[in-house]
């Protein structure tokens, strides 16, 4: 294919060379190619000409062309190539250059490059996707991992919505006034202005708590340290009592480093304990003597409370996939609605606030300690998940406290074992097996030495036979580890009433021994047989863990159909029951297909600055 036109060359009669002609090599030259040019009617030009060697610098092959180049033409048959990450413009394109037939060959397995240069992915996305891959049992070293295997036709339809082009100019203003008030842009003012505010009122505090000898300029090790008392203060405690107790338990004798010295202290009092409920933005604006800055951070609070109120309307209305698996379809009764709708609020607003979640799990796993208002909106949004909201352990007497307490070690007795680490070496060693198993075998065919050939032979066969062993391991395990899922599931709420139980006598007794929670759920079974199978043991003599696990898998179904048998009873014994008391469904996996995704409206007053008024486009999405 010519990439430059040459009007002085003479391809056939009456054309001349120009950019984007096709020919067809009929021999090779010293000098250069004979070639006759494919003309529109995709038949070749009568007489063959000398296609000159230096202008083959401008040519490209072609027999494979880029979608870009292909734009506008059309060939006999088009095989186009999708990893993935093309627009659905492009798509277009490529799909229907082929008069006769069109293909789309998909990569289901393919491998991002690592960047060198640029913008890198937050490293909590990491520790999500650790988790994730530790309890399905996957492997987990960067060198080891193996994306997952997807259906051709997810990854066109993720080609389909995905656009390149440019959005017009009244789409782009609709969706500028929509995340004018997007929490993500709010949260970032309100964090400046904030943080500065907090990190001068805790560096009065540990100044005025701190011995007259030790009182100074603190070292940067102090950012570590307000973070700690901003989770203290999220927590429920005071800072300067917490400053004042981590000061006094020991002497400050020896110290190099003050602010890192209070910051290890005071987290062995901060980290058993969770955050308390969050209140409204409004109710957390602090004190700045600046009145205009005081002013304007009360403004972005309110903006805030109004989002996030909207937030959960809208959830409401449009009924998001993500809303519907994490709290069930929208009651019909108006005051169940509405407690739908404040559930949606907290759990929605944390997803846009960090851009944590997926459709399968709304709130993604619980951030580290570096971030403590971060881990105070997810235990909102996941207080709001499992239904717990309601409860108020502040106002519950001390016995309540000890006996919610009490249910973390019933509810974890019946847990299913933890075998994802088992699991993942059985797979890792099921995938070694199977290399070995190809390898030995060529290695086998290429050997001309008998015995070697022989050696390698047996080594494949071996290879092999432990395949089917290593599968029966990994279906065993893999069933106990959804059990496992199914019981973090369903126990996720009283788990959590126990942890905030355990957090609040805490808070109210700081001085007194609390032993920490332990949970008693059955060890995993563990030995050399899980991951160095016997191929040759019969049926007859199962090794000792597959027994054991057995067992313990008929005491959990045994113990989840004793909880789903619970029904919630009316406070009218003539109307029945409210549902089940422990709900739990099985999640349907994602339609390939998505509907679009409609946007909030602008708030009211966007609209009144603006003069804007939106189309209702939810009520026909």
């Amino acid at each position: 294919m010519a990439r430059e036109n040459d009007h002085q060359f003479v391809t056939d009669p009456g054309h001349t060379l120009a950019n984007g002609d096709r020919f067809v090599v009929d021999a090779v030259t010293g000098e250069g190619l004979f070639v006759r040019r494919v003309l529109e009617d995709e038949q070749l030009a009568d007489r063959p000409v000398l296609y000159p060697a230096a202008k083959l610098a401008t040519t490209d092959l072609g027999y494979a062309v880029t979608g870009h180049t292909g734009q506008g033409g059309t060939v006999t048959r088009g095989e186009a190539v999708f990893r993935g990450g093309e627009p659905r413009e492009w798509a277009y394109v490529v799909l229907t250059r082929g008069r006769e037939r069109n293909t789309a060959r998909v990569i289901t397995r393919a491998r991002a490059a690592d960047p060198g240069a640029g913008t890198r992915a937050d490293p909590e996305l990491a520790r999500a996707d650790l988790l994730r891959r530790e309890r399905a049992g996957l492997p987990v070293g960067v060198e080891q991992q193996e994306p997952d295997a997807r259906e051709p036709v997810a990854v066109l339809a993720d080609c389909l919505d995905r656009e390149a082009g440019e959005d017009s100019a009244t789409e782009y203003q609709r969706k500028s006034l929509v995340r004018a008030d997007h929490l993500g842009l709010l949260h970032a003012r309100w964090a400046d202005q904030v943080r500065t505010a907090d990190y001068d009122r805790y560096q009065r505090i540990v100044q005025d708590a701190l011995p007259e000898e030790w009182r100074g300029q603190l070292s940067p090790q102090a950012t570590w340290l307000y973070r700690t008392m901003k989770a203290a203060e999220l927590a429920g405690l005071d800072a300067a009592e917490v400053t004042q107790t981590a000061i006094r338990s020991r002497s400050l004798g020896g110290t190099r480093d003050v602010a890192s010295v209070l910051d290890a202290r005071m987290r062995a009092m901060v980290e058993p304990l969770v955050p308390l409920p969050l209140s409204p933005w409004t109710e957390r604006v602090p004190e700045i003597t600046d009145p205009e800055r005081q002013e304007y951070v009360w403004r972005l609070a309110e903006a805030m409370d109004v989002r996030t109120e909207r937030i959960g309307e809208h959830a409401v209305r449009i009924q998001p996939e993500w809303a519907l698996r994490a709290l069930g379809p929208v009651p019909e009764e108006p005051a169940e609605r509405l407690d739908w709708q404040q559930r949606a609020s907290a759990i929605g607003a944390y997803r846009e606030l960090y851009g944590a979640g997926d459709q399968a799990d709304p709130i993604g796993p619980e951030p580290s300690g570096s971030s403590p208002e971060q881990r105070a909106a997810w235990h909102a949004g996941f207080a709001a998940l499992t239904r717990t909201d309601t409860v108020d352990v502040r106002t519950l007497p001390e016995a309540s406290l000890w006996h919610m307490r009490d249910t973390y070690k019933a509810e974890t007795e019946w847990a299913p074992p933890h075998v994802g680490r088992q699991l993942r070496g059985v797979r890792l060693a099921a995938e070694d097996a199977r290399q070995l198993a190809i390898r030995s075998q060529a290695e086998a065919q290429a050997e001309a030495d008998p015995d070697t050939a022989e050696r390698h032979s047996r080594m494949a066969a071996s290879a092999e036979a432990l395949q089917p062993a290593y599968r029966r391991i990994e279906a065993s395990l893999a069933e106990a580890m959804d059990d496992r899922q199914a019981w973090e599931r369903i126990t996720a709420g009283p788990r959590r009433l126990a942890v905030a139980a355990d957090s609040e006598l805490r808070r109210r007794y700081p001085d007194r021994q609390i032993e920490s929670l332990r949970s008693a759920e059955p060890r995993a079974p563990d030995g050399d047989e899980i991951t160095k199978p016997q191929p040759e043991a019969g049926p007859a003599e199962p090794p000792e863990w597959v027994t054991q696990l057995a067992e313990q898998r008929r005491a959990f179904q045994d113990k989840l159909a004793e909880r789903q048998n619970v029904m919630v009873p009316d406070e009218d014994p003539d109307y029945g029951f409210l549902g089940q008391a422990w709900p739990w469904q099985e999640r349907d996996p994602d339609a390939i297909l998505q509907p679009p995704r409609p946007e909030l409206r602008p708030c009211a007053g966007i609209e009144r600055l603006t003069g804007y008024e939106m189309p209702d486009m939810e009520a026909g999405s």
